[in-house]
């Protein structure tokens, strides 16, 4: 009776499975000292044994929770000391959700979009060595991570990197560089000097056509910019003097346009194109009431309306590659009355780090209302109370390598999204850290996933009645780890299931007989919470031993 009241209660301890819930992922670094001094590298990164991507290994050094954690960053890392370009998704932890380096290209500008009632993952392929823009295509996936449309520009011109926005009439807007000759004489060059144009085009998306265009020579001269033609404007060498990033749409048909070269946001009216207002640069058209900070942003990227259209936000770079420490980068909200023509600060977010965004850079509005910055060229985000504090601060590498750009996300974004991946989840089995036989799951792209459990069978092409349950792990970070038996069946596969026990997906079988089974005595391994139980059970096993051995004794001592 005592050996059988042992084993029922070794079984219910063992039921818990401690090793079981030890999970494969590398928790981010928290405010590591030695992570931005290249103590991990130039570029760390995170690595998984079941599938061969690799993403940026996170640094929090600041964290609130009144960041919006409910919603996923979207980044693009790329950079000398990248393996490869990808577009990655990432949750509020830095645990991978979804990445793909989509056929070896460059790739920018990863956002969640609404096209008819659905919403697309989407982005620029193609590429970026083309004078500091880019010639390619836009991309949009649909839930299950194929592709739904390839868009290009019209008219026979490449599409630019800088922005693809799918408007509410379910058009896109995209910008455009085109090579025109230019009389430079003014500048010191040719009649006919080669000079970057820079259109706006408004594309159907169902016949690709272009249903709006606009040039920004036709309505810009060449000395409104603040950039210096040098050695540009002649021979091959275009002079990009205007440099559009950003394009949005309003609820009254009209553009708002960034241009980086002109320190200036353009206002064009959608039905005649002509230009409504100019908001900074050499023809701002506003009366600054806040002493010059609403209008004295510089190089800035990402100008978007705000607060119904009552506020505009960017980011304002403030330097550049030549100039890179003459401001401080940060992102602006200005509020302007149009009919007084007067703007005003409304708020302005700044780094604690006092970091610099060279080229590049994004400001998002977060339908709670914080604000979120990423900084271009330079491997950090931040996110930010809608006033202005700081709320969480992130670097993606080390901010020793900072304005280099051997690591840097052209815009980076939080949205929600739920993905399907047609491809089923990744296995593989494989040893731990400690030698120990291990089975790794993850699925590239599944939001869903709540609980991964482990099943077992004497048959790999077996139906569904073959497989008998061995374990089940919550699914807390991408790839997930169970710890293997001795006793196990010779095949092994895991099945993912939902938040109500609805079953996701599977992967193929895999054979464990294929690791020979070769083992060393394991590691028990304990969670905090669980050494209580141990310890206990660890005296009464005792106990229960010695008394057992005296009854023994006893016996042997009567006969």
């Amino acid at each position: 009776m005592r050996v059988q009241w042992l084993a029922a209660l070794l079984g219910v301890l063992a039921s818990k499975d401690f090793a079981s819930q030890v999970l494969a992922d590398v928790p981010a670094y928290v405010n590591d000292y030695g992570y931005d001094r290249e103590a991990h590298g130039i570029h760390p990164v995170q690595v998984y044994k079941s599938t061969d991507v690799v993403v940026p290994h996170l640094n929090l050094l600041q964290r609130d929770t009144a960041c919006e954690s409910s919603l996923y960053t979207l980044m693009t890392p790329r950079g000398q000391a990248t393996r490869e370009a990808q577009a990655t998704i990432l949750d509020h932890n830095g645990h991978l959700i979804w990445t793909t380096r989509w056929h070896d290209q460059q790739l920018y500008n990863l956002m969640v979009q609404e096209y008819r009632g659905d919403n697309y993952l989407t982005f620029w392929a193609g590429n970026d060595a083309v004078g500091g823009h880019g010639a390619g295509f836009y991309y949009m996936l649909d839930k299950f991570y194929n592709e739904f449309k390839k868009v290009g520009a019209a008219n026979g011109l490449d599409g630019d990197l800088h922005d693809f926005r799918i408007t509410q009439d379910g058009t896109a807007l995209i910008t455009v560089y085109q090579i025109v000759p230019v009389d430079l004489t003014i500048v010191g060059k040719a009649a006919d000097g080669p000079v970057w144009d820079c259109l706006i085009q408004e594309i159907d998306l169902e016949t690709g056509e272009a249903i709006f265009e606009w040039r920004a020579l036709d309505h810009y001269n060449v000395t409104d910019s603040y950039r210096d033609v040098g050695g540009d404007g002649e021979g091959d060498r275009a002079w990009d003097f205007f440099h559009m990033n950003s394009i949005d749409k309003d609820s009254k048909g009209n553009y708002l346009a960034s241009a980086r070269y002109t320190h200036s946001l353009t206002y064009i009216n959608g039905s005649t194109g002509e230009i409504i207002w100019i908001l900074g640069g050499k023809r701002n058209m506003f009366n600054d009431l806040s002493g010059g900070s609403a209008t004295d942003f510089a190089y800035q990227h990402d100008a978007r309306w705000s607060d119904n259209e009552t506020t505009i936000t960017m980011f304002d770079n403030g330097v550049d590659d030549f100039h890179p420490t003459i401001a401080t980068t940060r992102g602006l909200r200005v509020r302007l009355d149009e009919e007084a023509m007067t703007v005003a600060l409304a708020a302005q977010y700044i780094n604690p780090q006092n970091i610099h965004g060279i080229s590049q850079g994004s400001c998002q509005t977060l339908p709670n209302g914080n604000t979120i910055l990423g900084y271009g060229n330079t491997a950090a985000f931040t996110e930010f109370a809608h006033d202005g504090t700081v709320l969480c601060d992130t670097h993606f590498a080390p901010q020793s390598g900072f304005g280099k750009g051997a690591v840097q996300s052209y815009r980076v974004y939080k949205y929600d999204w739920v993905g399907w991946p047609a491809e089923p989840p990744a296995a593989v089995i494989a040893q731990d850290s400690t030698d120990d036989w291990a089975f790794y799951v993850s699925w590239n792209g599944a939001t869903e996933v709540s609980t991964w459990l482990l099943q077992g069978s004497e048959k790999s092409n077996g139906t569904d009645h073959d497989w008998v349950d061995l374990d089940t792990v919550y699914k807390e970070e991408f790839e997930t780890e169970f710890t293997l038996r001795k006793w196990y069946p010779t095949y092994l596969r895991a099945v993912a299931k939902d938040s109500t026990g609805i079953v996701l997906g599977s992967t193929d079988p895999l054979d464990f007989n294929s690791t020979n089974r070769l083992w060393k005595p394991q590691t028990l391994r304990v969670e905090e919470d669980e050494d209580f139980a141990i310890r206990t059970l660890v005296i009464f096993c005792g106990v229960l031993s010695l008394g057992m051995l005296l009854q023994i004794a006893r016996s042997a001592w009567h006969s």
